[in-house]
């Protein structure tokens, strides 16, 4: 008689960063969906917000399977948005402001090459006037955004 043992599988790691200024109205909109993500307290799932995407974070990425940056926009056809992002060839970095998610993405993968995967969820919003107050549709958009990236972990994991 042949005992077959129970294959554990290994819980894949997703990073969940917003990014933008909560003191920009929606631009904070990153920050308020990683605050919901989080209480949600989902397995392997880490969430953090932060200003802007510096180079720094490229040790922070390198533990994760899957990396999803959160991020305010203004000319998304949805509402929400995710989708992949593609390494690009690098050339000269000329200041911190001017990392995206695809230089971050191909530096990570030079300095750490693996099979993780990068996306981007776009939110669209209205007001990135001075203030920490979100917009209507801002808050309605990051409601909906939670819901999608809940799936689309889940579905990752899966």
């Amino acid at each position: 008689m042949k005992i077959v043992s129970e294959i554990n599988k290994e819980i894949k790691k997703t990073c969940v960063i917003g990014i933008g200024n909560t003191l920009r109205s929606d631009d904070g909109v990153g920050a308020l969906v990683c605050a919901e993500l989080e209480k949600l307290k989902t397995p392997g799932l880490s969430v953090f917000s932060s200003q802007q995407l510096n180079i720094d974070l490229i040790e922070d990425f390198k533990e994760f399977d899957t990396i999803i940056v959160v991020d305010a926009g203004t000319d998304e056809k949805s509402d929400v948005s995710i989708y992949p992002v593609v390494e690009e060839q690098i050339k000269g970095i000329h200041s911190s402001h001017h990392v995206d998610a695809a230089l971050l993405y191909s530096l990570s993968q030079k300095l750490y090459p693996s099979k993780r995967e990068f996306f981007l969820c776009a939110i669209r919003c209205e007001s990135f006037t001075m203030g920490s107050k979100l917009s209507e549709m801002a808050i309605a958009n990051a409601a909906q955004a939670v819901k999608i990236l809940k799936e689309f972990i889940n579905n990752k994991a899966a």
